[in-house]
């Protein structure tokens, strides 16, 4: 018996490491091949974690920093987290022996010619305990698909956690464009009100028509009937940030009545590294739906080969309530084999099936990061195209506003007719709000880019070590420093204010 036991124990050393199944080998992305990776893996790094910080408004950290604390697809993603390091946990259970144990104790009693006197007492007891050795790896492949489960998990909660805050960003940028271009419209319609009461003057002095006093009255009604639709839009997108910021209706109205001073365009990088991508979580969320995969295709292939166990078994029993010496002992243990000889193909086809569901993994992998290219390239071009618009779009509204105040002047003095006036006042209202709408178009564009890349959460490119996947940080304290350091710098021009300061300047640190 000894001699048994020592062959299996050496069997069991001997086959320890040994795991069916293909191993897990990281993916090859496909190449970009485009100007905006082009700078290879050193150049032009630069900071993602807390890329909102560079707008410079402390309204929109405060609000970014209540959505991640309150938001609920936050909390539905952290405790999807914790059941799937559970699982990683049980998983890893399957190395240790499993012991059970059963008790009884009951009362009986017989009726009829042979019926017992009284009641009877029955007891009994028994425990069982059984290791399973891993001689093919089934156990190791099961932990390993739960590590990648697990990461997968923790990548998955970093994801909602970007798009939470980039949906904050462009919301709350919408909400300010909303306020610019009302405020815009609401000097164009005191502009407007003037010029009324100037062709009002006139008409009563006999220097101006009534087609030009209703044409006048007609721009005053064509800029009012604009303001509600503009509040409409402030107090939808008012709406959202209070929602996303798990506040109650109207909770930041007060903090959002006036605009801020200190909203600035954050800078975009000319380049970025050949792998900066790959750290976008969605990536590796894919890359860890590969290695998970891969691990069960190992546990399929494992159910084909026999499952070795050390077993044992105590038990105790009694008929009646005595002393220990009355019970009846009994205890075994020794080794136990099974095997699946005859499934018929199920385990083959098992495997065949899983390996099928490996290949679209691949696929899926290959398809998430072709679309990452896209996404980001599509954002860093609209970058590039909206800041050449920049330069033209100022001049057009400096020379509109000295053409309107041309045209105004000669038809005070009586030297032309309403409708000069109309018109430069039309290309003036269009340049005002086309200026506007492309500053905060710039921003917006800005989000999007650090969206794409993947911003918003630790830079750390190597993912977490099998086994302790954890919750990745948000705000690394490097990241913080940074931004404290950046923050000293000459702030950049206001969006609403002048022309923005240029984007495309290449970061380096």
């Amino acid at each position: 018996m000894k001699t048994s036991l020592l062959a299996l124990g050496l069997v069991t050393v001997l086959l320890a490491g040994c795991a069916v199944g293909p191993d897990y080998t990281a993916p090859e992305a496909p190449e970009a091949g485009t100007a905006m990776f082009a700078g290879g893996d050193q150049a032009g790094t630069f900071s993602l974690a807390v890329w909102w910080e560079r707008l410079g408004d402390p309204l929109l950290n405060r609000l970014i920093e209540d959505a991640l604390k309150a938001s609920p697809t936050v909390e539905a993603a952290t405790a999807r987290l914790r059941s799937a390091r559970a699982l990683r946990q049980q998983a890893e259970a399957g190395y240790m022996p499993q012991i059970s144990a059963d008790g009884s104790y009951n009362w009986s009693r017989s009726w009829g010619e042979k019926r017992s006197k009284g009641w009877n007492h029955n007891l009994s007891a028994s425990g069982d305990a059984s290791w399973e050795l891993d001689l093919f790896g089934g156990i190791a492949r099961g932990v390993e698909q739960a590590e990648a489960q697990e990461r997968q998990q923790a990548y998955s909660l970093e994801e909602v956690r970007i798009s939470l805050i980039a949906e904050t960003a462009l919301t709350y940028i919408a909400v300010r464009e909303a306020q610019a271009r009302l405020r815009v419209a609401e000097e164009n319609l005191a502009l407007q009100r003037r010029n009324a009461d100037i062709t009002r003057q006139r008409a009563k002095a006999g220097t101006a028509t009534r087609y030009d006093l209703a044409t006048a009255r007609a721009q005053v009604a064509r800029v009012m009937a604009t303001l509600p639709q503009l509040r409409q839009t402030i107090t939808e997108n008012m709406l959202t940030l209070d929602y996303l910021a798990g506040r109650a209706p109207y909770a930041t109205r007060e903090d959002l009545e006036t605009l801020p001073d200190t909203l600035v365009q954050p800078g975009i990088p000319q380049r970025v590294p050949n792998d900066l991508l790959r750290r976008r979580a969605d990536i590796r969320m894919a890359e860890e739906a590969i290695h998970a995969q891969t691990a069960a295709v190992g546990v399929a292939t494992a159910e084909i080969y026999p499952t070795f166990a050390l077993g044992g078994t105590l038990g105790l029993s009694a008929p009646d309530l005595g002393p220990l010496s009355d019970y009846t002992r009994s205890i075994g243990f020794g080794p136990s084999i099974r095997w699946n000889i005859f499934g018929f193909g199920t385990w083959r086809k098992r495997i065949e099936s899983q390996k099928a569901l490996l290949e679209a993994t691949v696929a899926d992998y290959n398809d998430t990061v072709l679309n990452a290219y896209r996404e980001a390239e599509t954002a860093w071009q609209n970058c590039l195209n909206e800041v050449e618009r920049t330069e033209a779009l100022t001049r057009s509204e400096h020379q509109s506003s000295i053409a309107y105040d041309i045209a105004l002047q000669i038809y005070k003095a009586g030297e032309s007719d309403f409708s000069e006036v109309i018109v430069q006042q039309g290309n003036l209202l269009t340049a005002r709000e086309q200026l506007t709408i492309h500053n905060y178009q710039l921003l917006t564009n800005a989000v999007a880019f650090y969206r794409a890349l993947g911003g918003g959460w630790s830079e750390e490119p190597d993912p977490p070590t099998p086994g302790t996947a954890s919750e990745p940080k948000t705000v690394p304290d490097a990241a913080k420093e940074e931004t404290a350091a950046e923050s000293k710098a000459p702030a950049p021009q206001q969006v609403a204010e002048a022309a923005p300061a240029p984007l495309l300047q290449e970061i380096t640190e």
